[in-house]
């Protein structure tokens, strides 16, 4: 405890300032001085005045400079110990997380994996540290990966969609958001996260070859095939449609089949396929720019997406020779 009559503010004093002066001069922490003060004052105690004020304001000093480091040390203790804190959640938010999560160096070298990378290329993490990205990315995207790299070194940000390959050599599609972390200006390493869409991708590649070989059918059929939206609208027809009719391509594109009718006729079944029915009809009909009328049969299905009627395809055969 300070001697009676001294405060806080007793430290700001003209001693206070001499010892932090000596401290200085020295190199040395004022609390090694103020000890040394203190020995010193003991053995020349005869040859000095107010003796009792100089020794209480000494002690004084050395309790509040105990009390700063307590103080400093509790605190620094604190701050250590929130940083392990943030550090475990943050090791665990990023270890457990479904998605890939790195780190690279500029130059694309990996300083941090998660343990996804197994999941997603088959390799461990431990193994992955110190090997360069570029070292597993397919090299049809090569180049693009290594565009990304410059443009971080830049402090540029990328998404992009790139094609991998695992340690079996198995294609992996893996959509890669990764951001640089700068510090004065200067890029010093950066983070990504990437999800896996190698099963979306194959989707996507399996729905392009099912359009591509439907269409190759549509178009090598020896039937006329028109499709038509909710409102009777043409969206495509093949090459043998306006053959088998009997009018040009110009005839139909941006064409109404409610138009392909003799007397209204055709329009009740155009109008039962969109309504969700399977019917078909066989007798004259004709869209023909000579008015030409022949018989034909064709048959009227609904196209559904998710259970609801998205508009229809009907198929059509000229059978005017054998009626």
């Amino acid at each position: 405890m300070p001697a009676e009559g001294y405060s806080s503010t007793t430290i700001k004093t003209p001693v206070y300032d001499i010892l932090k002066k000596i401290a200085k001069e020295r190199g040395v922490s004022i609390s090694d001085v103020i000890e040394e003060a203190t020995i010193e004052m003991g053995d020349r105690a005869p040859e000095l005045e107010s003796i009792d004020s100089i020794s209480a304001e000494m002690q004084h000093l050395i309790s509040t400079t105990q009390k700063m480091q307590e103080r400093a040390i509790r605190k620094v203790e604190r701050i250590i110990n929130d940083f392990k804190r943030s550090q475990e959640k943050y090791q665990t938010l990023v270890e457990t997380n479904p998605d890939l999560v790195f780190s690279i160096d500029p130059v694309g070298n990996f300083t941090y994996v998660n343990p996804v990378i197994h999941d997603y290329l088959k390799i461990r993490s431990s193994e992955a540290v110190g090997e360069n990205i570029l070292d597993f990315v397919h090299k049809d995207d090569a180049a693009k990966l290594e565009a990304i790299i410059e443009d971080l070194r830049k402090g540029e940000k990328s998404t992009e969609m790139l094609k991998f390959l695992d340690e079996e050599g198995n294609e992996k599609y893996l959509n890669v958001s990764i951001s640089p972390l700068m510090k004065n200006g200067k890029v010093m390493e950066a983070v990504g996260v990437a999800d896996d869409l190698s099963e979306h991708q194959r989707m996507i590649n399996e729905i392009a070859y099912l359009k591509q070989f439907n269409e190759s059918i549509v178009q090598n059929a020896p039937l006329g095939i028109i499709t038509f939206d909710k409102e009777g609208n043409v969206t495509s027809f093949n090459d043998v449609f306006p053959k088998l009719l009997q009018c040009s391509n110009e005839n139909l594109e941006g064409g109404n089949v409610f138009q392909d009718a003799v007397d209204g006729r055709l329009e009740e079944w155009y109008r039962r396929c969109l309504n969700g029915e399977s019917c078909e009809y066989q007798g004259a009909c004709s869209i023909s720019e000579k008015g030409i009328e022949r018989t034909y049969h064709k048959w009227f299905s609904p196209i559904k997406v998710g259970g609801k009627v998205t508009g229809g395809v009907c198929i059509v055969d000229d059978i005017t020779e054998k009626e």
